[in-house]
């Protein structure tokens, strides 16, 4: 790359005046093509392949209103932190030009930006601060998530691969954290640290999850064959055993596609960041087929999109990350997308799981939210008079149908009762939690 158009006309010039020579010589030299490749390693051609440069380079001068002392402070705290307060960095400006005379090539540079090598390690333990917090975050949002889905009714309705996928994803972030802190010595602990809380979330809390999860939900696929304990070990096993797979193929596509351009790199990435943020899909298809409502935590589906676009953003949103990445406003498409899906998560919760499909490919199936009138068999006598419902048969406290909610809302006034095929009430929370 070359400053200016002028540049790089009088450098092509040259190399190309440098080529026509060393052509000149191995014609004069009376060689056919083949003798040419067969005398190669008899250096019978002298041909350079180095240029060796000349560097001249200047720092731009501190700011006048930096005093000598905050100077020396900033660079005492840098080599040596003790958590004083300190100037911000000032900038570091590098002008310089490169000369060789062997090659007749001059490469100029104004202006040039960067930083001393301790803000940089500075700016990677605080990154690596920050993923730790994140990783401790999540771990306390699945176990939230753990405590909220006690019993096997409630575990049935979670998608295995909706954890599964952010299982992966933990696995990747644990190993990219981990090899980031072998190579940059200087800020190995931090970066261990945050591979260590990310291993722990996922080996111990995401394993066990999927592990109940699976237990669970195998009866779904292998009904008509018998659960003995050795067939459930040995499912157990191929399951993780293909997840563990995927993780390792995964990693060896990433780390294969550093090797290749920038374009495969971008390509290699947003197809992974594309299957992986939309872990949140295979739940709401769960909702769909299975018809059932708040199998998540509100908490933990909004905690986990938080902290899941975090590392995002600061890579491809903040112009100053450590990776140098410039901002992408790609990314932005990355936020929607996953606004998008907790959009239709919590619209599940409110509206019902199969409030986007359409009417006519949806299977003949009870409807447990109907309008109840006052003379229904199961309202109390009270009930016709002065609208008091009925007590749950759950958790003995009553039970609203009155619907009393805005004008073209009674849908949602609906939702929050259900009625059994044998006409028995009970608040649509406390049925949820119990029902298989």
């Amino acid at each position: 790359m070359l400053p200016t158009n002028e540049s790089l006309v009088t450098t092509q010039t040259l190399i190309l005046d440098h080529i026509d020579r060393r052509l000149k010589e191995i014609d004069d030299l009376g060689l056919t093509d083949t003798q040419l490749w067969q005398e190669r390693d008899n250096h019978l051609v002298s041909v350079k392949y180095d240029c060796p440069m000349r560097i001249f380079a200047q720092l731009a001068p501190v700011p006048e209103h930096i005093k000598a002392y905050q100077l020396v402070d900033f660079e005492r705290e840098l080599e040596q932190p003790q958590g004083i307060s300190t100037i911000p960095p000032p900038p570091l400006r590098l002008s310089s030009v490169m000369y060789s005379s062997d090659c007749g090539l001059t490469i100029g540079m104004n202006d040039a930006s960067g930083m001393k090598i301790e803000t940089y390690f500075s700016k990677a333990g605080s990154y690596a601060t920050a993923a730790t917090v994140i990783a401790i975050a999540q771990t306390f949002l699945l176990i939230h998530q753990m405590e909220y889905t006690p019993t096997p009714s409630s575990v049935t309705n979670v998608s295995y691969w909706t954890i599964a996928m952010q299982a992966l994803m933990d696995g990747y972030i644990c190993l990219i954290h981990l090899t980031t802190g072998i190579v940059m010595e200087n800020v190995f602990l931090p970066f261990a640290a945050a591979a260590f809380f990310s291993f722990i979330l996922v080996a111990i809390f995401g394993m066990r999850y999927l592990l109940v999860i699976r237990r669970i939900q195998r009866p779904e696929s292998n009904r008509a064959q018998p659960q003995t304990p050795a067939a459930t070990f040995l499912s157990t096993h191929i399951d993780f055993s293909r997840l563990y797979y995927v993780l390792l193929l995964g990693l060896f596509i990433f780390f294969k596609s550093t090797t290749h351009s920038a374009f495969v790199q971008n390509l290699v990435i947003s197809i992974l960041g594309c299957i992986f943020y939309s872990f949140w899909v295979p739940q709401i298809v769960r909702n769909v087929f299975r018809g059932c409502r708040k199998p998540l935590s509100p908490r933990y589906v909004v905690g986990m999109t938080v902290t899941r676009l975090v590392i995002p953003l600061y890579i491809y949103a903040c112009p100053d990350n450590i990776l140098a990445q410039d901002p992408s406003p790609a990314i932005w498409v990355l936020v929607i997308y996953m606004m998008l899906q907790v959009t239709v998560l919590f619209l599940q919760d409110l509206l019902g799981p199969r409030f986007f499909v359409p009417e006519k490919y949806l299977p003949q199936t009870y409807n447990y939210h109907p309008l109840i009138s006052p003379e229904d068999e199961e309202t109390s006598h009270e009930y016709a008079h002065h609208l008091q419902p009925r007590d749950c048969a759950i958790c003995m406290l009553p039970v609203d149908t009155s619907g009393t909610v805005p004008t073209g809302l009674h849908v949602l006034g609906r939702i929050q009762y259900m009625m059994t095929p044998c006409h028995h009430l009970f608040h649509t929370e406390c049925l949820e939690k119990v029902q298989v």
